[in-house]
């Protein structure tokens, strides 16, 4: 799930939230910018999972929200950037 569709599921997992809780996801969602996506994907996770012990608003939604915080936050390493990473060691070394 991308940012854009992370930030839209985040609208709907807050109307299954009480008022107070909702008010708190939402702000959570606007402050991208200032946290940053490491430490706003962070947050978000332990917004989810302090939600699901305290067993408020629908438990799937929130389940997948952690989920996809926790990947939102996390550095992927794909497969072309070590295959990039080792072409450019080679040329470096080879030209030495």
């Amino acid at each position: 799930m991308g940012i854009v569709e992370l930030h839209n599921y985040i609208s709907e997992v807050a109307e299954s939230l009480p008022e107070e809780e909702k008010k708190q996801l939402l702000e959570l969602r606007d402050s991208l910018d200032e946290l940053g996506l490491k430490e706003w994907g962070y947050k978000l996770e332990l917004f989810s999972g302090d939600m699901i012990e305290k067993n408020i608003g629908d438990w799937n939604k929130l389940i997948v929200l952690q989920g996809e915080a926790e990947r939102a936050g996390s550095f992927e390493v794909k497969p072309l950037y070590v295959l990039l990473i080792l072409i450019l060691v080679v040329l470096v070394i080879y030209n030495v």
